[in-house]
């Protein structure tokens, strides 16, 4: 992990900014807080780490970002964390690129030269729904969460107390994936059958409830720990997320995420085991990487293709090619 050393002028830390900018035509740097004013220039912290000073007469160029647009809770609290760091001259540590972004694109555009239309992609990641399926493709899973977490489907069943019958079809789901080890869903069987009504009782909540997802996903967390006797995944805490609310939320898969935040938001806070937090970072990078595809032309169909582009680019495997491409 690189480290960045920086001298933030004229920063008062107790009166920190929380508007959140968007560089209108930069829109790839993320988004910014404000660290300073003076002599007719603004310094904005972006989430790609590094500090910019715009002159007076193009302030125009940062685009005030609605909060309801966003999840802006992390990404304030990132930025804040970076500028308090920077002040004086300190150290703040900072994701490393592996590569550009627009390495990615060359590789995933060599590989599926169409996108995520490519007739190949689709075979590969996407299968279709009701047909013959195998672990990694998304629209199985997609439709099997869809049942087996129907909202009237879940409340009825527990209601009726039958919560054994929704813990196993829930675990049926995460099994029929690669977004989490088997290993992971056998050690969810071995509940008994106390632990596997709360188990389901949680994961309703975690995909249903009227709670913020950052209430949500913690209770699930808490949650987990105990039945687990341990932090549990990223893969096993974020796939049921991912496969019910494709559109808005993500499977962390950490390795390559962990990659990918070094050229969308290297300032992030990125935690080894599933945190609050450290979820809504991981979420802001792969929004990132959805906002710089749609740039591209790449229109993904939702956070699951994002996953899998992350994951297809940025695995181990995928590492030569990118370095012998350089």
């Amino acid at each position: 992990m690189a480290t960045q050393t920086l001298n933030v002028p004229n920063l008062d830390l107790n009166e920190l900014p929380e508007q959140l900018f968007r560089h209108s035509q930069r829109p790839e740097w993320g988004l910014a807080l404000l660290a300073w004013e003076r002599n007719n220039r603004r310094a904005y912290q972006f989430e790609d780490g590094k500090l910019r000073k715009i002159s007076e007469g193009y302030y125009d160029l940062l685009d005030p970002v609605d909060p309801d647009d966003v999840p802006a809770t992390a990404v304030v609290a990132n930025l804040q964390a970076t500028i308090k760091a920077l002040q004086g001259g300190a150290e703040r540590k900072v994701q490393k690129a592996v590569c550009t972004f627009d390495q990615q694109l060359e590789l995933f555009l060599k590989l599926y030269p169409k996108g995520f239309q490519d007739p190949k992609w689709i075979d590969d990641k996407r299968g279709k729904a009701g047909g013959t399926s195998l672990k990694r493709h998304r629209e199985p899973s997609l439709e099997a969460a869809r049942e087996a977490l129907d909202p009237s489907r879940s409340t009825s069943l527990i209601a009726e107390g039958r919560h054994a019958e929704l813990t196993e079809s829930i675990l049926d789901v995460l099994a029929g994936t690669n977004l989490v080890p088997l290993s992971h869903v056998k050690s969810l069987r071995r509940l008994d059958e106390e632990e596997s009504a709360e188990y389901a009782e949680t994961i309703v909540d975690l995909v249903h409830g009227e709670a913020t997802v950052n209430d949500r996903f913690g209770r699930y967390l808490k949650v987990m720990t105990r039945l687990l006797g341990g932090r549990p995944s990223w893969r096993i805490s974020t796939a049921l997320l991912a496969l019910t609310h494709p559109q808005e939320e993500v499977a962390v898969r950490r390795s390559a995420f962990i990659r990918q935040a070094g050229s969308i938001a290297p300032t992030g806070l990125y935690s080894r085991k599933p945190k609050v937090a450290s979820y809504l970072s991981f979420r802001r990078v792969a929004t990132g990487v959805r906002t710089r595809l749609e740039a591209a032309n790449l229109k993904p169909a939702d956070m699951l293709d994002v996953h899998d582009f992350i994951w297809t680019t940025l695995r181990k495997s995928a590492l030569g090619h990118l370095k012998s491409a350089a």
